[in-house]
């Protein structure tokens, strides 16, 4: 048994890795969601290792169920929180609103931390069902306590506030997520309940396999920014496109052609964009805009290149710079982070990268120029 269980840990490890770095390798740029949840599998792996070289060395100690290791789960279970917040709602998290959210567990930390500096000592037990007589004394019905609170933080997947003027994913995917992240808990429960080296192994695989899970609802499953139908029928589209070619006459047929669709095509997707604001979707991407223009990608970038537009990026970013400064302008006020994420960048740096090269200057010195009228970014 302790063979298997030593062959699980490295496994478990080793398919985590690979998850991390798969993680990793495909995130976009700017992107954070891929990026935190590539940190806490990588957690589990770092977890693993010590775990696997204590026990190959024959050091394998009892399982102890002591205030330290409850509080590393729940600090655990609370970064397993910061991905879907990140994911419901790209670029709410910031310094001080990731640091509200640790400090519940800063608290829990203290209240263990005082009676231990004053002398209070806490008997170890190696499961749960051994301090059950003893529920009755501090240091034992606090850990009791401590256990109940790990299921906590995931009922606050249910309270994410939704920031943002567009569907990053849908309650299907959240209602999976806390199903397989209150299985992860339960399982943890479970094995601090019975001191068997069979519950040990048996919590690794699962454990592994709700990390596997999660990782692949988020390269394969979740669905980010779901294309919105156009208004605009064939039909219209066909019967323009005729009209369009009368009038060009004078061209020859191939060349009447090719620049009335193209015409018809970038009217069709300023209309789609302004509609519906596409631009703050920060996981909109050429191949999305294409199929909700019933298009290919080549086409529609070739047609943003005929009407002045290096390319797809510049067009998008260019939208949500004038957004930007829409919303400045009409709230002065306003945070220039949550402004910049609101028109749908994904990070400051980026924001501000992009707004240096579509105004030439940082928004602090746009906004101080002593302009009467502003207008629009073009």
């Amino acid at each position: 048994m302790q063979y298997l269980h030593m062959a699980t840990i490295f496994a478990g490890a080793l398919v985590c890795l690979l998850a991390s770095l798969l993680l990793l390798f495909r995130r976009k740029d700017g992107e954070r969601s891929r990026l935190i949840l590539a940190v806490i599998v990588f957690f589990s792996v770092y977890n693993y290792i010590t775990r696997f070289i204590a026990i190959y060395n024959g050091d394998v100690p009892a399982l102890v169920v002591s205030v330290r290791v409850l509080l590393q789960a729940i600090f655990m279970v609370i970064c397993y929180i910061m991905y879907p917040i990140e994911v419901i709602s790209p670029g709410w998290l910031n310094f001080r609103r990731i640091l509200k959210l640790y400090t519940p567990w800063l608290i829990l930390l203290s209240i263990y931390l005082i009676p231990s500096w004053v002398g209070v000592k806490y008997t170890p037990y190696n499961t749960l069902l051994e301090m059950l007589p003893y529920a009755g004394r501090f240091e034992v019905w606090s850990r009791l306590l401590l256990c109940l609170l790990i299921f906590i933080p995931v009922l606050f997947i249910f309270f994410i506030p939704y920031t943002r003027r567009y569907n990053n994913t849908d309650n299907v995917w959240i209602r999976k997520y806390v199903i397989t992240l209150s299985l992860n808990c339960f399982a943890y429960i479970v094995m601090l309940t019975f001191d068997l080296p069979i519950v040990r192994t048996l919590y690794y695989y699962v454990s592994v396999g709700c990390s596997l899970y999660i990782v692949y609802m988020e390269l394969f499953v979740r669905l980010i920014g779901k294309p919105v139908e156009t208004d605009i029928e064939e039909k219209d589209i066909q019967m323009e496109t005729v009209a369009a070619e009368e009038v060009g006459s004078s061209l020859s047929c191939d060349e009447s052609v090719v620049k009335t669709k193209d015409t018809i095509l970038i009217e069709k997707l300023d209309a789609y964009v302004k509609k519906n604001c596409a631009w703050r979707n920060p996981d909109l991407s050429l191949n999305a805009l294409a199929f909700a223009l019933c298009t290919n990608r080549t086409t529609l970038a070739q047609c943003m290149q005929q009407n002045g537009y290096e390319n797809y990026t510049v067009y998008i970013n260019r939208l949500r710079v004038n957004d930007f400064i829409q919303q400045i302008d009409s709230e002065p006020s306003a945070n220039f982070q949550n402004a910049f994420f609101d028109a749908g960048f994904r990070s400051r740096t980026t924001a501000l990268r992009n707004f240096r090269q579509v105004t030439g200057m940082t928004p602090s010195e746009y906004f101080q120029k002593d302009i009467l009228v502003r207008h629009p970014i073009r």
